[in-house]
């Protein structure tokens, strides 16, 4: 895996009519936003994220799935943050800490 290179504001700024020309050619990398070197976003492709997001829907329904075949009804909790992963608004490590601490308290 190479380095990626961190774009900051100004640069990014700067770049952007030729990073989103590229993305619409089809040519276009993935690239890090961030300061100091330190990536803290990424824009992507709608193409890259389509897929990713069509993944996490796929795993969280694959997930619900699951537990139904097992005879289980998951939570609203759960369905609810299987909701927020596919819409990639939580990490999986997020979903997992919560659910953790939900199942915990009640």
């Amino acid at each position: 895996m190479s380095l990626q290179e961190v774009l900051g504001v100004a640069e990014a700024r700067k770049r952007l009519p030729d990073l989103l020309a590229g993305f619409s050619r089809g040519d276009g990398e993935s690239v890090f936003l961030g300061a100091h070197r330190k990536a803290v976003g990424v824009l992507v492709p709608v193409q890259v994220y389509d897929e990713l997001r069509g993944e996490r829907e796929r795993a969280a329904d694959d997930a619900l799935g699951s537990l139904r075949a097992e005879g289980l009804e998951p939570s609203s909790v759960a369905a609810e943050l299987a909701g927020l992963f596919a819409r990639g608004r939580l990490t999986a490590s997020q979903m997992e800490a919560m659910l953790l601490a939900y199942h915990r308290a009640g």
